[in-house]
């Protein structure tokens, strides 16, 4: 690492420590004169030093030497202050000669020096070459005795926050609960804690269940150890199944029993059939030891799915399932056993907040790593100036520090993530980490190849420090990790099982470009065939031990394999290569690293303790992820010891961060995290997530079903983000009233903060499905009150102050228009749990500050306000910001100065959110300099719905606009209800009534103009608007009416018209036929902006085909437009042409394709391929016969079987009577194609599946027969069919097409052939090379000969 290009360093030295050697320290100080001290520490000598100066607050260092022989032999102070007494005759400090207060050690020697230390380490060293047994000496080499069955010894002594759990404990039971949990890290000593409860309800039988028998030592230990259990035998699964009256006897006896068993064992049938009185009987305390399986609420397989791994992996994973338990099942047998009080153990918290399963009351202990910190460093501050006591007594001695790099991939890694995403990619991170082949692919080794191996390699250099990058720092080449012996234990954690057969093919083959991470050695214990060499756990635990003891480093490559339980105590750095969308997931990873590493020197009198991992690394290549987490786990924790803990988040954070330091590097500078950036970071990132997003994270909280007056609320909610959406009527005006009592807060009062009786289940009543939609619901009725928070002018922070503000004026219209009351959201906030009340309470909060945060000016906040929203249901969809700017973008700048020069107005036809009038307020007063005075008044909305009424409002506050210019008494959908005598929309009259000279805010539809009273002038009308509404027609069917909205801005607007609608006018669509000529001949057409990936402008929808925005300039005359084509998020052409060829009544997208066309019809459109295709049902066969009893799977027992095919090939057979129409097709030779096919939209296939149908063969709907009636042989069926595979006939046929519907018509481009032995075309040739001929016959040029190719993919 290149210390001179990187800033910062200094923070980095004085964080990291790595291993510490034992060493003798010395120090003198004027509270002891003429003494010196001389003592040893197993951790920083500074760190010891600063202890003692609590005692002595001016001593002074003055020796500093290591206490080693070799690397397995060590030697004490005690040799050192032996041979000051002995050989030297220094007299130790004697009580009586301090003064009084002054703290006393007895390792204080008369008139020693820093020489005499010298002579005595010498002396030491010499003692043990010579064996002369003078000094003790402790090697790692002694082996202790290995314990069978524990002696018993003294009781221990609960710690303080041990006892705080113990004493929650007896007042859970004695309320009543019988289902508790006792959250804590790893160290905090739940064994001897959870037996500490069974004794104080004198429990006679205990039974423990962990899914980990390697945790049984650990309780074995614990009965029979502690002086505390010397009532109780301790019994694992190998005693009950030797005896099958082992209980019974011990009972006899008058011994209580503690029983240890595994999941494994639950779920096999030998222990239960020998011991079914066990589980017949009462037990009096079963304790779950969870913490070893993460008190799953959901399988790694889900996991992996909402994370977006592919679901090929799930077998890979599933082989390599130490486990093996079924995590279902084993919660089903834990419901049978009756316990008396059931106990759950835990070490993240989780499933507190994601379950429903503890309440608050349930909750015994809450402790995380700050609290075991806190209480490790009470114990040495108290305890470690006894000159008795040593470093390694305190309970939790050799607790890691962990250390957290939070660093962004290499530069090459993220340019092709960045690429990845832009793609559609939802998870980059472990896209950049996929092989070839998720499965083993045992010829090419595709599953042992990544993919972006270059991008790898390249990160994997900087990491080693052969290369360089700014924000990435060679931590594997710091002087003072290597120094501090760190990374020496690395598991790299991959997103699949291939990858980690890929990694370890890329370090192994590539050794020669390290400098670093060619010293390790490779343990695969999850590709593809890990399980055949790593069976189990141990296994790979004795691997990494076998290298420790030969001091080889190592590198573990997993997916999730001893992730989730199993320790292996020598991993000390912990590489985080994939996304995870679970905290569970990501918490049970990272602490693993956290378990104690000690090595034991053993002498004959004695024993040394060394803490060979004081810190470990965790290295997260997705800064946010790690700062989330961060900001998740301060707010777990303060919901817990604070009433209203999000407001104590900052504070949390500062605790976290002193305990477990943050390093970041950016341009080549590395900084150590502070609170204050972590929550900016956070902000940042939540300001470009939607509401949708935000909504998502909030656990759902189904308990409140429990209460049957919220369950129907929540049963009328529309499924989160289904068609339904919001579903909220329009504005009905202010007059109405809320059903609300003005005094009604004395009504909930009382109540509010009482313990809740347990209530029934009413999930259990209800199956999975039902459980999912009414989770969905929630999420609808929780985006409701995130919508509150942001459009009320008060600031809130939490349900409880949603309720205090709901009953002023403007919030109960507000309310009205979201459908939420009052009551419901009191009942909800009494019965909400509050692990889940306070997630949702912090989402309320940062919305409301969004919103109202005045120190950020105006136009920014509801800049970055608006990206926060982005539909409300189907039809309501909001455009995002940068469409918006691109569209006002094209409002030409002099035309806008004159319209505001007139003070004309501008109108969004459309408005959602406002968003348009953001974007003009931005142009008009950023970008062209004119005051808000200048505009205030000159921007007009018409919302779509009420909620759409209130979001535009908000904005219009917000940016200090005129609420007046608000349509309020309608909304867009009312506006295509005028109608004239035939029944059609009154262009015209719309326009008169919106013109009224009064506040827009006023007008109604019913208004009645008079001829000649004053009116406004709209000089732009602009818009997103509704694009279809049901029509009653079969399946949910629509018709469109977006071009209602075109054509009434064209009647309104004097200057400009500009509108973003789906693309199928262009070519299609239901009623569309006169729109599409009114525009397509409308010389006022001035840019035409077509999106071939519509999901590039509006992402999630369904808009097949694409959608475009266009311009009308009203000054404009000549017939060229400038037609600009994106793909993809980029502009791929950018042409002035005619929007109309002559003969030709659609829109042709593809420029090129013009040219094609004229080359081949030369405007002679009349023969073309579509006189060969069939219409729509060719023979009266709907397709949904195949389902019926008429559709037969043999022609036995029918008179006259015909071959029927339906959807997907699906062949059988129908009587040849139920033939509608085209019977004289029956007999013939025909090509059958689909009725719909993906051809000109932006889904990902080109094909045109097209298959020969034999005589005595009918389709259903789903496919329409070619040439029935002029194919007249086999032969020329299949010319006919390789025809319609090529590319050229693909790409033809596609111009006409505008959806996936494939009529009749959308084959008028391709031209017709002769498809016998006589034709001009080879068809016998391949498909490519008949392409070829295609090509020549056309005289196409080597240009549109590479676009038709390059546009078309392969079948």
């Amino acid at each position: 690492m290149d210390d001179t290009k990187t800033k910062g360093t200094e923070v980095l030295d004085g964080i990291i420590v790595g291993r510490v050697e034992p060493h003798i320290y010395a120090f003198t100080t004027e509270e002891v004169p003429n003494y010196l001290k001389v003592g040893d520490t197993y951790r920083p000598v500074s760190k010891r030093l600063n202890e003692w100066r609590r005692a002595y607050p001016n001593l002074k260092k003055q020796y500093d030497s290591k206490a080693i022989i070799d690397e397995d032999t060590y030697f004490r102070d005690y040799s050192v202050h032996k041979y000051l007494e002995n050989d030297l005759s220094r007299k130790r400090l004697r009580h009586e000669e301090l003064n009084s207060g002054v703290v006393y050690s007895n390792e204080f020697f008369k008139d020693a020096d820093i020489n005499d230390i010298d002579n005595a380490i010498k002396d030491i060293e010499s003692n043990y070459i010579s064996n002369s047994g003078k000094y003790e000496y402790y090697s790692s080499n002694n082996r202790l005795p290995q314990t069978y069955h524990y002696e018993r010894g003294d009781a221990w002594d609960l710690r303080p926050n041990q006892k705080a759990a113990v004493d929650s404990f007896i007042n859970a039971v004695n309320n009543g609960r019988k289902n508790l949990l006792m959250y804590a890290v790893m160290r905090f000593g739940k064994s001897f804690t959870s037996l500490c409860c069974a004794l104080e309800i004198s429990a006679n039988i205990v039974l423990v269940v962990s899914a980990k028998a390697d945790v049984k030592d650990e309780w074995k230990k614990t009965v029979e150890g502690a002086g505390n259990f010397s009532e109780y035998v301790f019994l694992e699964s190998y005693d009950l199944a030797s005896s099958e009256n082992i209980i019974k006897t011990n009972r006899d006896e008058h011994n209580k029993v503690v029983i240890f068993l595994t999941l494994q064992d639950l779920q096999g049938d030998e222990i239960k059939e020998k011991h079914a009185e066990l589980f017949k009987e009462q037990i009096d305390l079963l304790i779950i030891d969870e913490t070893h399986f993460g008190a799953r609420a959901e399988s790694f397989g889900k996991i992996l799915e909402k994370a977006g791994y592919e679901k090929l992996d799930k077998s890979n994973i599933n082989k390599l399932d130490d486990d093996n338990v079924d995590v279902n099942i084993a919660e089903e047998e834990l419901k049978q056993i009756n316990a008396r009080i059931r106990l759950h153990l835990s070490g993240t918290p989780y499933r507190i907040l994601m379950g429903s399963e503890f309440e608050k009351d349930d909750i015994i202990s809450f402790v995380q790593f700050t609290d075991i910190v806190k209480e490790q460093e009470e114990w040495d501050k108290n305890n470690l100036y006894k000159d008795n006591i040593n470093e390694w007594d305190n309970p939790y001695y050799g607790f890691p520090q962990m250390v957290r790099f939070a660093f962004n991939p290499n530069k090459s890694s993220r340019e092709k993530m960045d690429s990845l995403k832009k793609s559609g990619v939802t998870f980059a991170f472990s896209k950049l980490f996929e092989p070839e082949s998720i499965k083993k692919d045992a010829i090419n080794n595709g599953h042992k190849k990544f993919k972006n191996k270059a991008e790898i390699l390249d990160l994997l250099q900087v990491i080693d420090g052969s290369k360089e990058d700014e924000n990435l720092l060679g931590f594997l080449d710091y002087d003072k990790i290597k120094e501090g012996k760190m990374c020496r234990h690395m598991v790299m954690v991959l997103p699949y099982c291939a990858s980690c057969d890929a990694m370890e093919e890329l370090l192994r083959d590539r050794k020669d470009i390290f400098k670093n991470l060619n010293e390790y050695e490779i343990i695969n214990i999850s590709g593809v065939d890990a399980g055949k060499i790593y069976k189990k756990p141990s296994d790979i635990k004795n691997k990494v031990k076998e290298c420790e003891d030969l001091n080889k480093k190592t590198i573990t490559l997993t997916v999730n394999r001893m992730l989730t339980g199993s320790t292996v105590e020598q991993w000390d750095t912990m590489l985080y290569f994939k996304d995870t969308s679970s905290p569970q997931e990501y918490d049970q990873s990272i602490f693993r690293l956290q378990n104690q590493y000690i090595r034991t020197l053993s002498s004959e009198k004695g024993f040394i303790k060394e803490n060979l991992k004081p810190q470990t690394l965790l290295v997260d290549f997705d800064p946010y992820r790690l700062f989330r987490m961060q900001e998740q786990k301060s707010l777990i924790y303060n919901v817990n010891t604070e009433e209203n803990g999000n407001s104590k988040l900052k504070e949390r954070i500062v605790e976290e961060l002193k305990i477990s330091p943050v390093i970041t590097m950016n341009h080549n500078k590395i900084k150590e995290v502070d609170a204050t950036n972590i929550l900016e970071a956070i902000s940042e990132y939540n300001n470009q997530r939607s509401i949708s997003d935000e909504v998502l994270d909030i656990p759902v909280d189904l308990s409140i079903l429990n209460d049957e007056d919220i369950r129907k609320i929540m049963e009328s909610q529309g499924e989160f983000n289904s068609k339904q959406g919001l579903s909220i009527d329009p504005y009905k005006g202010s007059g109405d009233d809320l059903d609300l009592n003005e005094h009604e807060d004395d009504e909930f009062k009382d109540d509010r903060h009482n313990v809740k009786d347990k209530t029934e289940d009413y999930t259990k009543k209800i199956n999975d499905n039902e459980i999912k939609k009414l989770e969905s619901k929630i999420k609808t009725y929780y985006q409701r009150l995130l919508f509150f928070s942001f459009l009320a002018k008060d600031k809130v922070a939490s349900l409880d102050d949603i309720i205090k503000v709901i009953d002023s004026d403007e919030n109960q219209r507000l309310a009205i228009n979201l459908n939420l009351d009052k009551k419901t959201i009191v009942n909800i906030s009494e019965k909400m749990d509050p692990f889940k009340r306070s997630g949702l309470d912090y989402k309320i909060q940062n919305i409301s500050m969004l919103a109202s945060d005045e120190s950020i000016e105006p136009l920014t906040r509801a800049m970055t306000s608006i990206k926060k929203f982005n539909r409300m249901s189907e039809s309501e969809v909001i455009t995002p910001s940068n469409v918006c700017d691109e569209m006002v973008g094209l409002l030409s700048e002099d035309g806008l100065k004159e319209i505001v020069s007139n003070q004309y107005k501008l109108l969004d036809i459309a408005s959602k959110s406002g968003e348009y009038a953001v974007s003009l307020y931005k142009r008009l007063t950023s970008e062209l300099g004119y005051s808000h005075e200048d505009v205030r008044d000159i921007i007009y909305a018409i919302p779509t719905s009420s909620i759409a009424y209130e979001f535009t409002r908000r904005f219009y506050e917000i940016l200090d606009l005129n609420i007046e210019n608000i349509a309020m008494k309608f909304n867009a959908y009312d506006l295509i209800n005028i109608k004239d005598d035939k029944d059609d929309v009154d262009y015209n009259k719309i326009s008169c009534i919106l013109k009224q000279k009064k506040p827009f805010s006023k007008i109604i539809l019913k208004d009645e103009v008079k001829v000649g009273e004053e009116t406004v002038r709209f000089g732009a009308v602009i818009g997103n608007p509704p694009y279809q509404i049901s029509d009653g027609g079969a399946q949910a069917s629509a018709k469109p009416i977006y071009q209602h909205f075109v054509s009434i801005g064209k009647s309104l607007a004097s200057d400009y018209t500009c509108f973003i609608t789906p693309s199928r006018w262009f070519a299609g669509g239901k009623g569309l036929d006169n729109f599409r000529n009114q525009m397509l001949n409308d010389n006022t057409m001035k840019e035409l902006h077509d999106f071939l990936t519509p999901e590039d402008v509006f992402p999630n929808t369904n808009n097949r085909g694409g959608v475009c925005h266009f311009i009308n300039d009203f000054s404009k005359t000549d017939s060229e437009v400038t037609v600009v084509t994106h793909k993809d998020n980029h502009i791929i052409s950018r042409i002035k042409r005619n929007l109309l060829i002559d003969g030709v009544d659609i829109f042709i997208r593809d420029s090129i394709a013009v040219c094609i066309i004229k080359k081949i019809f030369n405007e002679c459109y009349d023969e073309n391929f579509s006189s060969m295709v069939s219409t729509r049902k060719p023979f009266g066969i709907e397709s949904n016969i195949i389902k019926t009893d008429m559709f037969k799977q043999s022609c036995d027992n029918l008179n006259e079987p015909i071959i029927c095919i339906g959807k997907n090939k699906c062949i059988g057979y129908i009587e040849k009577k139920h033939v509608k129409s085209h019977e004289d097709w029956i007999d013939k030779w025909k090509v059958y194609v689909p009725r719909a096919n993906n051809l000109g939209t932006e889904l990902n296939d080109d094909n045109l599946n097209s298959f020969v149908g034999e005589p005595n063969s009918i389709c259903t709907e789903s496919y329409i027969v070619v040439g029935a009636g002029t194919i007249n042989d086999k032969n020329s069926a299949i010319n006919v069919s390789k025809y319609l595979t090529t590319k050229f006939v693909r790409f033809m046929h596609k111009q006409a097409k505008a959806s996936q519907d494939a009529s009749s018509k959308t084959y008028r481009f391709i031209p017709m052939e002769d498809f016998t032995s006589e034709s001009d075309i080879d068809w016998s040739k391949s498909i490519n090379e008949i392409d070829e001929q295609l090509f020549d016959k056309y005289g196409l040029s080597m240009e549109e000969r590479k676009h038709i190719k390059s546009s078309i993919k392969d079948m």
